[in-house]
C-alpha cells in the first residue's frame, strides 16, 4: 500500500510539473491573446483563465462562483477560453459566442448561456443572442 501511495504521489508531482511547464510555454496565448474575451478588470493584476463548455454542468455551477469573485475582487481579470467538448451544440454555441465581443456583449451572452437549464439547441442559443 505504501509503495502504491508513493508511486501515486510521484506521478501527481510529475503531472503538476508538466502542467506548470505547459503554462509557462503557452503563457502569452493563455493570458494575453487579444482574441480571448475578458471580464472584470482588463488591467487587473490577478488573472484567472477559464476553459469551459456551455453544456458542462460543472462550468454552469462555477459561473455564479466566478461572478461572485469578480464582484469581490476589483483587480481580477478573467480570460475565457472556449472548449466545446460536448458535441455539435457546444461547438455551435461557442461559434456564436465569439461574435458577441464585437458587439460588446460577450459576458452577458456568456452568462446567459451558462444559466440555461438543460441541453442547448440552436434555437435556444439564438434566442439567447436576442
Amino acid at each position: 500500500v505504501e509503495a502504491s501511495q508513493a508511486l501515486q504521489k510521484k506521478t501527481e508531482a510529475q503531472q503538476e510539473e508538466h502542467a506548470q511547464q505547459a503554462i509557462k510555454e503557452n503563457a502569452k496565448k493563455l493570458f494575453n491573446d487579444p482574441a480571448s474575451p475578458v471580464a472584470g478588470n482588463p488591467h487587473g493584476n490577478v488573472t484567472l483563465v477559464e476553459f469551459f463548455d456551455y453544456q458542462c454542468g460543472h462550468c454552469k455551477a462555477m459561473n455564479s462562483v466566478i461572478q461572485a469573485i469578480l464582484k469581490q475582487n476589483k483587480n481580477l481579470r478573467v480570460v475565457f477560453k472556449e472548449l466545446p467538448i460536448f458535441g455539435g451544440q457546444s461547438q455551435y454555441a461557442a461559434k456564436v459566442s465569439l461574435a458577441a465581443p464585437k458587439q460588446g456583449k460577450y459576458y452577458a451572452f456568456h452568462d446567459a448561456l451558462l444559466s440555461v437549464d438543460g441541453q442547448l439547441s440552436e434555437q435556444i442559443t439564438l434566442q439567447t443572442v436576442e
